[in-house]
């Protein structure tokens, strides 16, 4: 992936992404924008039909798709063809499915390195879920990537990284938001759990985020919140130290951070010490501050 500005790309350029038109019907029209380890596909048409597989083009991407059809079927194998509802797909392992569309369609979608998004959840979901309904977040998220596919301006080298980071944590956001829907849970104790996810998510940077400001923030008392959190396995500090893990990390494998030091590094994902950044990467990644810079430049 490597083209940063958006561009219309031909049939043999979008096989390589892992989608395959079948039949000669005319009308296709495919735009691509990449920004780091971000893939963002529009496509729209008529009437076609088409095979998708991103999940053997990019085995560690999830996709976020919004679909917009009159009526589309899908079918995986040789399973017969089943009617889909359009509106948000997520599929944090890919998309494998042939997809048929009647009459005036939008396929819009981001494909998003699955690490980036993991640290969002407790865990992600196997399969890809489809949701009819909209939410305001991931509305915003579909225009901002169709805004991004629809222009041709250059991007520079930092709105490259800006959209990067704002597609990953949207990304994040969205899986978040409907996680509750994804599990088939949403008890009070789920819903105050995300809730403190997605606050430790945004200030995990902060040096001096505890426990007891992410309970103030998200109106619980701490032995409560704690309560909530070993209920999944998990620790109010656990996830922070997590959420501060994955900052790191995405500053770690890209090379305009390479003029950090790894104690700047650790300083800027709100670890008070290297050695408190090294125990987290390896808690999370398996993985060394230096080992994750040397396989970046091989």
């Amino acid at each position: 992936m490597n083209h940063s500005d958006a561009r219309l790309i031909d049939d043999r350029e979008l096989s390589r992404h892992g989608i395959r038109r079948i039949g000669d019907r005319p009308g296709l029209r495919s735009r691509e924008r990449t920004s780091g380890g971000v893939l963002l596909l529009g496509l729209n048409g008529s009437t076609a039909e088409l095979h998708v597989d991103t999940t053997s083009a990019y085995p560690d991407h999830a996709v976020f798709a919004f679909v917009e059809a009159q009526a589309v079927w899908s079918k995986l194998g040789d399973e017969p063809w089943v009617e889909s509802e359009g509106g948000l797909v997520i599929a944090p392992h890919g998309i494998t499915r042939r997809l048929r569309w009647s009459g005036a369609w939008r396929f819009i979608a981001a494909l998003v390195p699955r690490p980036a998004i993991a640290s969002f959840v407790p865990a992600l979901p196997p399969d890809a879920s489809t949701y009819a309904d909209r939410r305001l977040l991931d509305s915003s998220m579909q225009r901002f990537i169709g805004s991004l596919l629809d222009t041709e301006n250059h991007a520079s080298a930092i709105e490259q990284y800006a959209i990067e980071q704002l597609v990953m944590e949207m990304s994040g956001a969205v899986l978040l938001d409907r996680i509750g829907a994804v599990t088939g849970q949403g008890s009070p104790h789920t819903v105050l759990r995300e809730r403190a996810i997605a606050v430790i998510a945004q200030q995990c940077g902060d040096p001096s985020l505890n426990p007891s400001r992410v309970a103030h923030e998200v109106q619980s008392s701490l032995r409560q919140l704690q309560l909530v959190f070993s209920e999944s396995g998990n620790s109010v500090a656990g996830e922070i130290r997590r959420q501060r893990a994955r900052l790191a990390h995405s500053l770690l494998v890209d090379s305009r951070y390479d003029v950090l030091s790894i104690d700047q590094i650790a300083q800027r994902s709100g670890f008070n010490s290297p050695m408190s950044l090294r125990r987290a990467l390896d808690e999370a990644y398996e993985t060394t501050p230096r080992a994750l810079r040397a396989a970046r430049r091989a």
